[in-house]
């Protein structure tokens, strides 16, 4: 395979011959799927940062990535997700993301299962396919680790008195975003218990406004759950860095209060395989005009 050699010239496959299954002991973290499909949609869908952490524990999987301090997306992949899932501790450490992405792509569209294991401190993370269509193929990856930074620590307060919370079909609202101003700078969010309930506003360079706006009633809502009106503007870019997410989730959830910190969970499912979600947090402009 041509893609499995171009990644041994890079180093990031150690051996093309597989290791046997008897190497596989004393390591900190087990874990197997059997199909990569939602797997790889959703790392995809938060590589937009060099390096991405990655933190293990009883509850599941975490990776998290960051952009400055202004953007945070997490990947949580449960164990019900996993046909095996073993964890030893709560070893964390951080990799490169397009790196991962690169490894998980190995196959190309094949369905693969995947087999990770993780060592301890300073070793490296072992990705083993196996494609479905060919039980005679089959690569490992070794990916190098680095020392896990702590990521910054963002949250809601759920009893707050303006806490909004929003569920959204996925489709419908990636084609909102689809029919919105590309070229704009700023997004604004308002949430209200009046009309239009949920509204979405562009702004572009030359402050020219276009606007989408979703009742309550509206088919595309499953949950709107309003106390009081909230208004925040964001970067578009930050937003736009949603959109791989919001392209293949089957539901969204959007929540924000007074603060104007906005998350956003984009939940993803394929088959009969239990959900996965990325939750992005996402800063609120310091200043808006005319408030």
């Amino acid at each position: 395979m041509q893609h499995s050699k171009v990644l041994y010239e890079k180093g990031i496959i150690k051996n093309r011959k597989m290791l046997t299954q008897s190497q596989y002991e004393n390591y900190n973290l087990v874990c197997r799927l059997e199909h990569i499909k939602t797997l790889y949609s959703s790392i995809k869908a938060i590589c937009f940062s060099d390096f991405g952490t990655l933190q293990a524990s009883e509850d599941g999987l975490l990776i998290t990535v960051e952009q400055g301090k202004s953007i945070q997306a997490t990947l949580f992949i449960a164990p019900a997700f996993f046909a095996e899932f073993k964890v030893d501790g709560s070893p964390s450490f951080s990799v490169k993301m397009n790196v991962l992405a690169e490894c998980l792509s190995l196959f190309g569209l094949s369905d693969c299962s995947i087999k990770i294991l993780y060592k301890g401190e300073g070793a490296p993370l072992l990705l083993l396919l196996e494609p479905h269509d060919d039980d005679q193929v089959s690569t490992e990856c070794s990916i190098k680790t680095t020392n896990v930074e702590e990521p910054m620590e963002y949250d809601l307060d759920a009893n707050s008195s303006s806490l909004n919370t929003i569920f959204m079909r996925g489709p419908d609202l990636s084609n909102i975003f689809h029919e919105l101003d590309k070229a704009a700078d700023e997004f604004e969010f308002t949430i209200s218990p009046l009309k239009p309930h949920f509204k979405i506003t562009t702004l572009g360079v030359m402050q020219a406004e276009s606007s989408v706006e979703v009742a309550k009633s509206s088919d595309m809502v499953i949950l709107f759950n309003c106390r009081a009106t909230t208004v925040a503007r964001y970067k578009s870019q930050q937003i736009k860095l949603t959109n791989k997410a919001m392209q293949v989730a089957s539901k969204v959830a959007i929540k924000t209060d007074a603060s104007g910190l906005l998350e956003m969970h984009f939940m993803m499912q394929c088959d009969d395989q239990e959900e996965m979600y990325v939750r992005f947090f996402i800063t609120p402009l310091l200043e808006v005009d005319g408030n």
